[in-house]
């Protein structure tokens, strides 16, 4: 799988130099989550995506970001290369491939996603799995919203990621107002399960954030990664 998703993307990004080359948009967002029960425990990041069109079917995202988790005083980075094929005009699946970096440990992470946009829902899939030196496992999610208003929408999302003696899930409740076609904020509350191997337990979180639009478009799929899931440390 890992082997098909890396050369999968590559030749996406291969096949730039030999069709029409567009920049189709991308976003920039703040983001800030937290543990109700204990604010100590929270997460600030900083993000953006970019998505590029090789002709009217091919084409490819970047998504870079850096994550501070407080209570642990770490600091996380991150990048992703997604390579994208246009089924429709609203439906579009991908592969992707990335890595994540925190506290001098690194894991990368590969899968396939799926993706359906239209005027009032969107929703998205993705399946996909983690590797470590150490620690290998499998990471997986879908996520909906309905557009109530042209500038309003609610959604669910659930993720969850197991990674050799941590089952991860988390399952939230969002919203998002656009104040322009460029400016959105967005806000979440939900549920973050984690199993160790000795440790079990299960916390309300929190969410906010603001993202800025540019290029006249969006991404087309979502971050992925597994320190993505986690509220706060």
């Amino acid at each position: 799988m890992k082997l098909l998703a890396s050369s999968a993307v590559a030749l996406a990004l291969a096949a730039a130099p030999a069709m029409a080359f567009q920049f189709t948009g991308g976003n920039a967002e703040l983001s800030y989550s937290a543990f109700t029960d204990d604010m100590d425990y929270s997460k600030a990041g900083l993000s953006g995506q970019a998505t590029f069109a090789f002709g009217p079917q091919l084409g490819a995202q970047i998504d870079a970001g850096v994550s501070k988790f407080f209570e642990v005083g770490e600091t996380a980075h991150d990048l992703t290369l997604h390579g994208i094929y246009n089924v429709a005009p609203e439906v579009a699946m991908g592969v992707f491939y990335g890595a994540e970096r925190i506290g001098g440990n690194s894991r990368d992470f590969y899968g396939f996603e799926l993706t359906q946009k239209s005027a009032m829902f969107e929703g998205e899939l993705y399946l996909g799995r983690g590797e470590s030196v150490r620690y290998d496992g499998m990471l997986a999610g879908i996520s909906g919203s309905y557009n109530v208003a042209p500038e309003f929408g609610l959604g669910l999302a659930y993720d969850r990621a197991d990674i050799r003696g941590l089952d991860m899930r988390k399952y939230a409740i969002t919203a998002d107002y656009a104040l322009s076609p460029d400016i959105s904020l967005g806000a979440e509350i939900g549920r973050f399960k984690a199993d160790l191997d000795e440790v079990h337990g299960s916390e309300t979180y929190v969410g906010l954030n603001a993202k800025m639009y540019f290029g006249g478009g969006d991404a087309t799929f979502s971050r992925r990664g597994v320190l993505d899931i986690i509220p706060g440390l």
